[in-house]
């Protein structure tokens, strides 16, 4: 179960590299000796043509998760990793070094397969920290790539990220397909096995795949008596209908998702990621640049490892709704005393250090929560007969969020004050802190199926499962063997 969980976030190395690539990349490309050169808007082009194509890839995997599999797919996001790795090293003018962005980010979108595959491998006690291992695995990407930009030319650190995306296709035949979508599919004999090498004890895997047929029989008969694994293998293997879509086991996460990953970029971590050597320029802080970047990766770092940890003994809520709150505090913080000193020269403000422990705050909290939960919690919240498509559409609006959010973000810097950004930034994350206590499930430990009878409709007769639905026999029995 480990095993499959890292092989499956290998691509999350991927991710990290993408992300922090730009940072590498434009200031070698605005040097003076560099052999392709760009001007301000071409770099403003090569830099958002990977985020821009992140929606377009978390679509792709959608259809792809729901058809051919979650492990093919989390396979299948290392070929344009490759693809576009290789452009990018191969370059020699812009067009192709926009091409390589696009496709590279095309796989930054699929990626989010990885969570939806760690998700449904994983027992209830120990998801929560083997969906950690993403952001984890994106930090190291970021260092990785801020690190060699620091000492080799952006042509060889790219080549040595088509390795990392060569290693991701490869291992993850290593690995089985997941179980439950094996089972949607019609194929228990195969879920069966998958999940003995899974979990390694027949009587853990017969138990699990009992539920993930009852779970398949509730979800796919509607209102009849079911025959088990029968009638649930018939009906999820002709895959979702409109009507599943409509269901508030669907409806209800869905919103509630959307509205996290809003909150999410209005409450400016990406804006705060994107731009971490213009927060700290602000600050007054006269670190190099490369060093700044670095220094920001290695934090993030350490507290998604921190985080990875707390996940496994704290709430989803609490982490939530504490990582908000400390944004909000931090930010508000550094908005205060940038009005209350911003007119004085920056060696002439007292406490000069404030600004820049307040930015390094933000960005420490943020992993704790407002950054990797709602990514974490996609693969969690949506009925298994919906998981891969809805596993696609959601992150598809996420990264479209985060993109209109790191597009507008100079304008926005010029249009307001610093402290102003501040307060707002301080706003989103108060009102998200709000949201978090009012509307967001707690997931932790427990199984998916009881995670989606959260969002149905009380049941009025008493069983504990929504009325004119089938309830699965305790006494049910489905052996592997």
């Amino acid at each position: 179960m480990i095993m499959s969980a890292v092989v499956a976030h290998v691509n999350s190395i991927s991710v990290g590299m993408c992300q922090g690539f730009s940072a590498v990349l434009l200031p070698q490309l605005l040097d003076s000796s560099s052999s392709i050169l760009v001007n301000n808007v071409e770099a403003s082009w090569i830099a958002s043509l990977g985020v821009v194509s992140n929606p377009l890839g978390a679509l792709m995997s959608g259809v792809f998760m729901q058809t051919l599999g979650r492990r093919m797919t989390v396979q299948l996001t290392a070929v344009p990793f490759l693809i576009g790795w290789t452009v990018i090293g191969l370059s020699t003018d812009v067009t192709y070094l926009c091409l390589g962005r696009f496709v590279s980010g095309v796989a930054i979108g699929m990626s989010s397969a990885c969570y939806v595959y760690v998700a449904e491998v994983s027992l209830a006690k120990h998801r929560g920290v083997l969906s950690a291992f993403g952001p984890i695995f994106v930090s190291i990407g970021v260092l990785f790539v801020y690190s060699l930009g620091a000492i080799m030319p952006w042509q060889i650190v790219s080549i040595l990220c088509v390795l990392t995306s060569f290693l991701s296709f490869l291992t993850v035949n290593l690995i089985p397909e997941s179980p439950s979508w094996l089972a949607s599919k019609g194929r228990v004999t195969d879920a069966g096995k998958a999940l003995m090498w899974l979990r390694r004890k027949p009587s853990v895997a017969d138990k699990e795949l009992a539920e993930i047929l009852n779970t398949l029989s509730v979800n796919g008969d509607g209102g009849g008596g079911g025959g088990g694994g029968e009638g649930a293998e018939r009906t999820a293997a002709a895959g979702p209908r409109l009507r599943d879509f409509l269901a508030p086991a669907v409806w209800k996460p869905f919103l509630i998702l959307v509205c996290f990953f809003v909150l999410q970029e209005a409450s400016g971590v990406y804006v705060i990621l994107y731009y971490a050597v213009n927060f700290f320029q602000v600050a007054g802080s006269t670190l190099d640049n490369n060093l700044a970047s670095i220094m920001v990766a290695l934090l993030r770092l350490i507290m998604s490892i921190t985080g990875s940890i707390c996940i496994q003994h704290l709430n989803r809520r609490t982490m939530a709704i504490t990582s908000a709150v400390l944004m909000a505090v931090s930010m508000a913080a550094c908005g205060t005393y940038q009005l209350m000193y911003s007119a004085l020269d920056v060696d002439d403000r007292p406490f000069s250090w404030v600004p820049l422990v307040c930015i390094l705050f933000n960005v420490s909290v943020s992993m704790l929560g407002m950054v990797p939960l709602p990514w974490m919690m996609i693969g969690e919240m949506f009925p298994l007969n919906v998981r891969g498509i809805m596993g696609g559409l959601v992150p598809s609006l996420g990264y479209f969020f985060i993109f209109i959010t790191v597009k507008v973000s100079p304008g926005l810097m010029s249009a307001l004050e610093t402290d102003q950004i501040m307060w707002l930034f301080a706003a989103a994350a108060a009102v998200a802190a709000c949201f978090c206590f009012a509307f967001l499930p707690e997931t932790r430990g427990k199984s998916l199926h009881q995670v989606e009878q959260l969002f149905n409709s009380p049941p009025a007769n008493g069983t504990g499962y929504p009325e004119k639905r089938f309830r699965p026999k305790e006494s049910a029995v489905y052996s592997i063997s």
